[in-house]
């Protein structure tokens, strides 16, 4: 490694890693657990999110392309409120000057520090071990939006 990428660069295992978990990306399993109802399906557009909580939990549910996501709305690294963080696009590591653009419009980065995770899966993309909370989300038949615990 010489000192211009500093660990970034395209050989980067670590970063690489988080972006082979994001490209294989499938929703958390439902568990038939707890049904929490958040919201119509056509209050979320395409690109945004509705922010639910109540006394046990708070979490993110995000319309991506026509696909809802939940994930939970606390940063592992300093217990931000994740979820009034950015929704946006990232890069995959590469040569200096260099921009390939990835996940577009599902990544979601910490208000506070500036943490990227991936919506879908939760994965953190900043390192190996990352990762937050996700839940399997649903729409019914009464265009509910449902998350499922």
């Amino acid at each position: 490694m010489n000192h211009f990428n500093n660990g970034f660069g395209t050989d980067n295992p670590c970063i690489e890693h988080a972006f082979s978990i994001a490209d294989a990306a499938t929703p958390a399993i439902a568990k038939r657990g707890k049904q929490l109802i958040v919201c119509k399906a056509d209050e979320i557009s395409p690109g945004e999110r509705r922010i639910f909580e109540d006394e046990k939990i708070s979490l993110g549910v995000y319309n991506i392309k026509g696909q809802f996501y939940a994930i939970k709305n606390v940063c592992p690294h300093a217990g931000a409120p994740l979820c009034q963080g950015h929704i946006q696009t990232t890069h995959r590591p590469g040569k200096v000057g260099e921009f390939e653009p990835a996940l577009e419009g599902r990544v979601l980065r910490c208000p506070w520090h500036g943490w990227e995770f991936d919506i879908v899966t939760g994965k953190g993309l900043y390192d190996r071990n990352s990762r937050v909370a996700t839940y399997p989300v649903e729409v019914n038949a009464d265009n509910d939006v449902i998350v499922l615990l």
